[in-house]
């Protein structure tokens, strides 16, 4: 298993597991929730994405029973650890005015052992300095009417995601392809920009991560959407996420064909964008250009 950020938000793994353990059995979610009094489609969907948690203890124990592995006593009680997990034990809690689906991405997130993300238009998360997170909140803030602590909480967050990337010890593996314009795009002013500069230049030349660049001109077919590839290891499924950039998620799908599409997407641009040992010398003439 990945290392993990503090404790991995337990209602993430619980419902991560659970989905799996339905899938087994061959059940659809609204044939698995008709097996428990109460439990509705909507509710179930939310547990398995991480969202929410079994009411009590005991609609857990029948949907086990109902996927056929109720006397299963090792597996039982580990997910029973889960569910009974205290919300004050979860990483993600601290960040209290951060979005429900962002922090669910988090979750799901720390578990990764490798993460792939592509980003035309802005410098993803991972590669953020705090004052270029910051700048980026704070330039929608009037269109998002968003508060100070809003942004702060999320700048605290993205900076607490970048850790396991940075790390001496079994650091999480990056693949990131960025857009010609999320490099030219000046947020933060000059000075902000240099420095950012700087970080993608520190973290190109760490051995886990892996930073190319795609030219505006590159003759290839892309997408205009932020999204990431999660390889999350084990038994657990490789997810995908699709975001507009401004810190919400806006979905997420570990479906075989949605993650083989976007591994199709990602794999092309791989081939066009400019190589991995060319990235120094692009982002170093970005960087004297801001002098």
């Amino acid at each position: 298993m990945a290392k993990q950020i503090g404790t991995t938000a337990p209602r993430v793994d619980l419902g991560i597991q659970m989905r799996e353990l339905r899938k087994t059995a061959g059940l659809t979610i609204e044939e698995a929730a008709k097996t428990v009094s109460g439990l509705t489609y909507d509710k179930l969907r939310r547990i398995e994405l991480g969202q929410s948690t079994f009411r009590m203890v005991g609609d857990l124990r029948k949907l086990l029973n109902a996927y056929g592995v109720g006397d299963d006593v090792d597996l039982v009680q580990s997910l029973e650890e889960l569910y009974k997990t205290p919300a004050s034990q979860d990483w993600t809690t601290q960040f209290r005015t951060v979005l429900t689906t962002t922090k669910t991405f988090a979750g799901i997130e720390s578990v990764a052992r490798a993460v792939s993300v592509y980003f035309p238009n802005v410098i993803p998360g991972q590669l953020q300095t705090e004052e270029y997170a910051h700048a980026h909140f704070t330039e929608v803030q009037p269109i998002e009417e968003t508060t100070s602590e809003f942004i702060n909480s999320n700048v605290a967050l993205r900076m607490k995601r970048r850790e396991p990337f940075l790390r001496d010890e079994e650091p999480r593996k990056l693949w990131a392809i960025l857009g010609e314009s999320a490099l030219r795009h000046p947020i933060g002013g000059a000075s902000v920009m240099r420095g950012q500069y700087d970080e993608i230049l520190r973290m190109a030349a760490l051995p886990n991560i892996t930073i190319q660049v795609l030219l505006t001109d590159a003759p290839v077919k892309r997408l205009w959407s932020n999204f990431m590839i999660l390889d999350l290891g084990g038994d657990r499924p490789t997810t995908v996420q699709v975001d507009t950039g401004l810190g919400s998620a806006v979905s997420m799908s570990d479906r075989p064909a949605t993650v083989a599409r976007f591994t199709r997407w990602f794999n092309t641009m791989i081939a066009s964008a400019q190589p991995p040992e060319e990235t120094p010398a692009f982002v170093e003439t970005l960087k004297r250009e801001k002098t």
